[in-house]
């Protein structure tokens, strides 16, 4: 079924036709008329018949990195839920951090016309950067500040300045910090810096925080607290990146000690306030981000570009919530 046979079945022209589907002005008698043989025939218009016609897909690329899952999908969901209520779709891609497996992604991208790209990354390398801008259509990037792009974060440093000032420490406080690997700077370096300038208000020196480093999931976290706690030191408080290192942390606590909530068992903390984590071990001091209107306000940015190409690159600084303390 084609434009033309629907058009001669409700014995109109095929403009009328392409009207009706882009919304034109109409009779509507004629409105009538082509609705009806459209129903008649469940005629589906091509889709690549449009972008050729219109240049536009009404169809937004988002690539996202393997990260940490929960905020990947709280993410995705706040953008699926501001663009399925409007005018576009989503094409979700998730990949890694490398820079060639994102170019190939994005020309893939490109190729099926999308008309924006959204990247949720928590560690846009250096050379990822001319490769965004350099793209014919509009970029937002979410959870990095990137110079000459549009971009909406997490103020992390805040967070885990915030966070350590709540903890009960004091300047006599034997603290670990457990970082994660690589090169991930809101897991990394803002909220590492961010916590040990908040211990720092409250007395904790720095050459007093044990600082460490492990991978993202909940078993690099129980390996490296197992053997941070195997070493013979004592801690009282163990402060992880991400609640799926606290995760890890707490299940080596609970070998060691017994109890998580044995007297001499460190206290943890964590970032993300986890629901599953809360509900398995309990409250522990956390930072809540709210991902979905992370998602929600890349989508409004995405759309203001898409209307305005000559609008300025906006960078957006969302707020955090400090819980369990």
């Amino acid at each position: 079924m084609t434009n033309k046979e629907v058009a001669e079945l409700a014995g109109v022209s095929s403009a009328a036709v392409s009207r009706f589907l882009n919304g034109g002005y109409l009779s509507e008698e004629k409105r009538e008329r082509i609705a009806a043989a459209i129903e008649q025939t469940g005629y589906v218009p091509s889709a690549n018949a449009r972008i050729l016609r219109t240049k536009k897909s009404d169809t937004i690329g988002v690539i996202l990195t393997k990260t940490d899952e929960s905020a990947m999908s709280g993410v995705a969901s706040g953008l699926e839920k501001y663009f399925f209520a409007g005018d576009y779709g989503t094409s979700l891609a998730y990949v890694g951090d490398d820079i060639k497996e994102q170019a190939k992604t994005m020309r893939s991208l490109l190729e099926r016309q999308i008309d924006g790209i959204i990247l949720v990354s928590s560690a846009p390398v250096p050379g990822d950067i001319d490769l965004y801008i350099r793209a014919r259509v509009p970029v937002v990037v979410v959870g990095q500040h990137v110079h000459g792009l549009t971009c909406v974060r997490f103020d992390n440093f805040g967070a885990a300045y915030d966070l350590a000032s709540a903890l009960r420490c004091t300047p006599e406080s034997r603290v670990a910090y457990v970082d994660v690997a690589g090169k991930y700077r809101s897991f990394g370096a803002d909220r590492r810096k961010g916590f040990l300038a908040g211990l720092e208000r409250v007395g904790v020196e720095e050459d007093r925080v044990k600082v460490c480093s492990t991978g993202f999931t909940v078993n690099d976290g129980y390996k490296t607290v197992r053997e941070l706690l195997a070493s013979g030191s004592v801690f009282d408080y163990i402060c992880c990146a991400t609640d799926s290192v606290a995760a890890g942390a707490l299940k080596a606590i609970r070998e060691r000690y017994g109890s998580i909530t044995a007297s001499r068992a460190p206290k943890v903390s964590g970032f993300g306030d986890d629901p599953i984590l809360q509900a398995v071990a309990g409250p522990i001091p956390s930072v809540r981000f709210d991902y979905e209107e992370c998602g929600i306000k890349a989508a409004e940015m995405m759309v203001d570009l898409l209307k305005d190409r000559t609008r300025t690159n906006m960078s957006l600084v969302l707020g955090y919530q400090v819980v369990g303390v």
